[in-house]
């Protein structure tokens, strides 16, 4: 079925009117009256992966038979939503069940979601898969159902509380949007915020900081598609949450670049730099919001695209998590204090590493610098007062995000110093070596679509946004590889850095090649009669090496003296003690106050309601 006669349907149902306002995009006006469609290959493959995960949580020891099954599905899953979103004809029809499935445009998100469920191996990956796609694919109530699965798939259930209970209201507020609009957008960011791995703490201990898998990347797509079916509230209350949205987003990068800076393994490296792109879909958030609320069509269509693309990045963090994978089978624990030389060791699976890590963390020509141009052109062209009072804010929020994104490179130079480069220091890594090529053939293909979208990330928005040439013009006009700014003043070119940087990669190699050329005999020089140094004992013990393996501690060296700051600390803790005994003298108190005193059911069931009706109409 063409995208021709899903207008036609969408017309018939009278959910869109005939000039195409059914195809708003997320965080545009619109966002919950849109059709209700679903093609019906599309549901049977969720389905049938969905059947086939419970299988395997029922039988494990079947997993080597369910896993290609699995992979297939989801792999149809992602082919099918691409197909759809070109314009294919797919057989089966639609599905319009109202108040069960989500509009056709937030479907999207299943194209991604379908290749991170292929690169899932774990149980737990697997069903946090199913959630986010039951979180894509559902309406607003059955969409916070999933998120809240995939919440409790990523594990540590017992810290998330006021996330689920955020979920449970959120759901309530989207069926009356009437009278809880304006409480939606702050309920969606609690709700999501561990979705996305948001956290303003500094802490990188293991209690504080959890390891990064496939679940985190299906968790953040739920948390998207939360955001891209919000509905619109009132413009005042959507200013003030898209601006509030903006400054926790710019504090989140920053504290989550500090956490991938300080990271004791691989794992919790890349959850630091997961949190960095949980926060730039809040600002995207804020600022779709406040576009939403001035008005202004062409800063929410290039919010709406950066949003897009973020979904394309998320494919960087789900190679990184494969290559992972194997590297821990090959090498052991990825601690950064024992890890070295993979980059000899291990030069397949290190280059496809090195690729994630270049697009996660924003340096050129890749998808996260193309991210980091299209947020910094969206903030400078946000609306404000005139005067040095209506730029402060402004400068404010690109100092803190260029902070950030400044740590988050020093995050990349470390891991990228210490686990690819120098020489292995234990037994384990320097036996370490890449597997064969049938082995890790799943690794390989899953960096091709990080490459692709990095190029072209035209064709990638156009795919995205269901662009066909019935709809309007040709898939040439619509994939145009430049991007644009809000205002057209400024386009930039990836593919034309990709060929730069690729030239510039060439020059650099045969230049090397020409000017060190190879001795023809090894000199041995002052190693001569001196016994065999391990290759993992080079530069002495690991655990009392100092070097690149802790930039920030050698930073508040020269910056701070150690006593003073362990004074500090001392302080702050002593603080935080303080403020705890306070806190719960004080709760003792209140719950003392109500000691032996019951207050009836019945009567609260009244004052409930009466508090109700009176929020009702004060709202209406």
């Amino acid at each position: 079925m063409t995208c021709a006669d899903m207008a036609r349907i969408d017309e018939a149902i009278g959910t869109v009117t005939p000039n195409g306002a059914g195809h708003d995009l997320p965080g545009c006006p619109g966002a919950c009256g849109r059709a209700v469609i679903i093609p019906v290959i599309v549901l049977a493959a969720l389905l049938a992966a969905a059947l086939l995960t419970t299988l395997l949580a029922c039988v494990p020891g079947q997993a080597a038979r369910m896993r290609p099954m699995l992979v297939a599905c989801w792999l149809g899953v992602s082919l099918l939503q691409g197909m759809a979103l070109a314009g294919g004809r797919l057989p089966g029809g639609l599905v319009a069940w109202p108040g069960v499935f989500a509009a056709r445009p937030d479907l999207a998100l299943l194209l991604p979601l379908g290749l991170v469920g292929a690169a899932a191996l774990s149980l737990r990956d697997l069903a946090a898969c199913v959630a986010a796609a039951v979180a894509v694919a559902g309406a607003p109530v059955l969409a916070c159902m999933g998120a809240g699965w995939a919440l409790l798939a990523r594990g540590e259930a017992s810290r998330h509380g006021p996330e689920r209970i955020a979920l449970l209201l959120l759901a309530a507020g989207c069926v009356f949007p009437m009278q809880a609009g304006w409480l939606l957008p702050g309920l969606c960011a609690v709700g999501t915020g561990g979705l996305l791995g948001l956290s303003l703490s500094l802490r990188v201990a293991p209690r504080g900081l959890r390891p990064f898998h496939m679940a985190d990347i299906a968790a953040m797509i739920a948390a998207m598609s939360l955001w891209a079916r919000l509905p619109a509230g009132m413009a005042v209350s959507d200013m003030r949450w898209g601006g509030l949205l903006i400054v926790a987003g710019c504090l989140f990068y920053m504290t989550a670049s500090w956490r991938a800076l300080r990271a004791p393994d691989a794992r919790r490296v890349l959850t630091g730099l997961a949190g960095g792109t949980g926060a730039i879909i809040i600002m995207l958030a804020g600022l779709m919001l406040l576009a939403r609320a001035d008005d202004l069509p062409g800063m929410a269509s290039c919010a709406q695209r950066t949003y897009l693309l973020v979904a394309g990045l998320l494919l960087a963090g789900m190679l990184a998590a494969r290559v992972l994978d194997v590297m821990e089978r090959e090498a052991g624990v990825l601690s950064l204090l024992r890890l070295g030389g993979l980059g000899v060791l291990m030069p397949r699976l290190s280059a496809l590493f090195a690729l994630a890590l270049l697009a996660e963390s924003g340096l050129p020509p890749l998808l996260g610098f193309s991210i980091i141009w299209m947020l910094l052109r969206l903030l400078a062209s946000m609306p404000h007062a005139g005067g040095l009072a209506g730029e402060v804010p402004l400068l404010g929020a690109l100092a803190v995000l260029g902070v950030g994104w400044a740590v988050r490179l020093l995050a990349l130079v470390r891991i990228v110093a210490v686990m690819l480069c120098g020489r292995p220091r234990t037994p384990r890594g320097a036996g370490a070596a890449d597997p064969p090529v049938r082995a890790q053939w799943g690794v390989l293909v899953a960096g091709l679509p990080v490459m692709l979208v990095s190029i072209w990330p035209g064709c990638w928005l156009a795919l995205m946004q269901g662009a066909a040439p019935q709809a309007a013009g040709t898939w040439t006009d619509l994939a145009a590889v430049a991007l644009t700014s809000p205002d057209g003043g400024a386009a930039l070119h990836p593919a034309r850095l990709c060929l730069f940087v690729a030239l510039a990669g060439a020059v650099v190699a045969v230049v090397r090649r020409l000017a060190c050329r190879t001795p023809t005999r090894q000199v041995a020089g002052w190693q001569q009669g001196a016994p065999v140094v391990p290759p993992w004992m080079v530069f002495g013990d690991p655990l009392t090496q100092v070097g690149p393996g802790n930039p920030a501690r050698m930073l508040l060296d020269m910056a701070v003296a150690g006593a003073t700051r362990r004074h500090a600390m001392r302080d702050y803790a002593r603080g935080l003690r303080l403020a705890r005994r306070l806190a719960r003298a004080g709760a003792g108190r209140v719950a003392g106050a109500w000691h032996g005193r019951r207050v009836p059911g019945q009567v609260v069931l009244v004052v409930a309601c009466v508090g109700a009706l009176m929020f009702i109409a004060w709202q209406g």
